[in-house]
């Protein structure tokens, strides 16, 4: 049991051990995953052992693993179902996942949701291996086969099986041989996972979570012959090994059927009949299975599909012995067959250089044995063939000279591509210095520059202080002349208002004026004949026409109407003025 969930705990303590430079984690945060796991597997006071085991404050994986091990894991019987250990291992993982999310859930830009990130951290933990770093610290990492496994279903998953590119996942295999989670978490985002919506990514992460942790072997839609009635009904199945489960749709909410499997369990294709031109009975696509004492009929779409589905239930029942996870043998198949291969590999390069070292050997045997033979050859040679033997010598003079030739033709060739190289590189070399020397003219220019700048930003500056200084003189003659300006606009508004006095004098002295000599002609225009009595008269003041005493009243009236009106006038006239000025002061 313990080996199953060895992963997700090793995760838990690396996340614990990391202010210790993730080697020991401290006892006292031990104690708590520990509560954790022995309150899950119903084991109490789990974590008071850890006091006394060892006698440090901190413990290594290793250490905490034998802890659990001997301590707590021990307490499980021998015999678990399959059911009891997928309840502990997710349970034990949601506790696991909860103390070590956060490097993965506070990633940036993100694009699976939190939900399908558990799932995808508990596929990894389950296909993992622990392997020891440069260092000598134990982590867990997925093989790249897992991998390719991995993202190749999730491709399936996504109905993009067709587009998967082995080439482009071996280029990414070439560059990262081992994958740890953050990094297998990225390249299926960056490579997989990227313009998809998100009901997408969560049904394919929620098939790879099913296969892997489930033992979903296949699910789809497939029909079924109905019990009592001759007639083929809808469901969508869910095959796994020791059951077929039966739901009215894919959301997998309405059960409405379990089909048990075991070993004596068959599937046998329908065979159709030829014969037969109606489409019923000929039975095309169908086959059954014996199971339970009882035959059920199936019906596919077409003939590729009742061949996926018939291998899939067959290889539901050969794995449906008690206590076998499907998933976890394949895994372990998988991993054995990577040593092997490793090992083989291993062994091919021993015998390689096996094989070099006796070569060496017989090489050297092979010489020593020529040198021998050479020598007795040539003191044969010497006693009985000296003719022989000058005529050798002549021939060996002929290659040696031959070979000297060869050698001088060489190094002809030598000399010349050295002439060759040495000429390129003088001309590189003279581009070389042709270049420093501009550069240096440019450097020369920029510094003349530089200081004309300088020179005209400090003149800039002098002229900039004597316009300052010209200001502050101007701002102080101004606050002189606006002082001078208020005395004048005071005095001046004196005077003017004396000045509107006597113009509002004027006239009011013109309206009267105005006013009598209205009065003069409306007395003409009501009795002209006393207006001519008085043309006559001259400067006779004696005699004045009267008036009646209503004409009087009515004129008089009007008169002083008219007089208080212009006086109103000139006194708001005159208001305003004044306001005006104390304004503008």
């Amino acid at each position: 049991m313990f080996e199953s969930v060895e992963n997700t705990v090793w995760h838990a303590f690396d996340y614990l051990a990391v202010e210790n430079g993730r080697i020991c984690a401290g006892k006292s945060k031990l104690k708590v995953l520990t509560a954790n796991l022995g309150h899950i597997l119903e084991v109490r006071g789990t974590e008071q052992g850890l006091d006394d085991f060892r006698g440090t404050p901190t413990l290594t994986f290793d250490q905490y693993r034998f802890y659990l091990e001997t301590e707590v894991f021990s307490a499980l019987p021998d015999q678990i179902s399959v059911d009891d250990q997928r309840s502990y291992e997710k349970k034990i993982d949601e506790v696991c996942w909860l103390i070590c999310n956060p490097p993965y859930l506070e990633r940036s830009n993100p694009v699976y949701p939190d939900c399908c990130v558990i799932q995808l951290w508990r596929i990894f933990c389950m296909l993992g291996e622990m392997v020891e770093d440069e260092d000598g610290r134990l982590e867990v990492v997925l093989a790249a086969s897992e991998v390719e496994t991995i993202a190749y279903q999730f491709m399936i998953g996504m109905g993009k099986g067709e587009d998967w590119d082995p080439e482009e996942f071996d280029s990414v295999v070439s560059v990262i041989p081992a994958f740890k989670f953050s990094i297998f978490l990225a390249v299926i985002e960056s490579k997989y996972a990227r313009d998809i919506d998100s009901d997408t990514l969560k049904e394919a992460v929620k098939d790879l979570h099913d296969m892997f942790l489930l033992d979903v072997i296949k699910k789809g839609k497939l029909k079924k012959q109905m019990g009592l009635i001759p007639a083929f009904r809808e469901h969508w199945f869910v095959i796994q090994p020791r059951l077929i489960s039966l739901y009215s749709s894919w959301e997998e909410k309405d059960r409405r059927g379990d089909i048990p499997l075991d070993h004596q369990c068959r599937v046998e294709a329908v065979r159709s009949q030829s014969g037969s031109k109606s489409p019923v009975k000929q039975k095309s696509h169908r086959f059954y299975l014996y199971a339970n004492q009882k035959t059920y009929e199936f019906q596919a779409t077409n003939h590729r599909h009742r061949l996926e589905w018939m291998s899939a239930v067959k290889k539901a029942i050969d794995n449906s012995g008690e206590g076998v996870r499907y998933q976890m043998l394949q895994s372990r198949q998988r991993r054995v067959q990577r040593e092997e291969d490793l090992a083989r590999r291993l062994s091919h390069l021993d015998i390689v250089e096996q094989t070099r070292a006796e070569l060496k050997v017989e090489k050297a045997a092979r010489e020593e044995a020529e040198s021998h033979a050479a020598l007795l050859s040539e003191e044969k040679e010497l006693e009985s063939l000296k003719l022989k033997e000058l005529e050798d010598i002549r021939k060996e003079l002929e290659q040696l000279l031959e070979e000297e030739k060869q050698a001088k033709r060489d190094e002809e060739i030598v000399r010349t591509l050295q002439a060759r190289m040495l000429t390129e590189e003088w001309e590189k070399r003279e581009q070389l210095e042709k270049m420093q020397e501009e550069q240096k003219e440019m450097l020369n220019m920029e510094r003349s520059k530089r200081e004309e700048f300088e020179s005209i930003q400090d003149e800039r500056e002098g002229k900039v202080k004597d316009a300052e200084k010209r200001i502050i003189d101007l701002e102080e003659e101004r606050k002189k002349l606006d002082d001078e300006l208020k005395k004048h606009k005071q005095k001046t508004r004196r005077v003017n208002i004396g000045q509107e006095v006597l113009e509002a004098k004027i006239k009011v002295k013109e309206q009267e004026c105005e006013k009598e000599s209205e009065a003069l002609s409306r007395v003409n225009s009501l009795n002209p004949a006393a207006s001519m009595f008085l043309s006559t008269r001259g400067d006779k003041t004696g005699y004045r026409p009267m008036r009646s005493a209503s004409m009087r009243e009515t004129s008089y009236s009007r008169s002083i109407r008219r007089r208080k009106r212009n006086d109103s006038v000139s006194i708001r006239s005159i208001n305003e003025e004044e306001v005006n000025n104390n304004t503008g002061d």
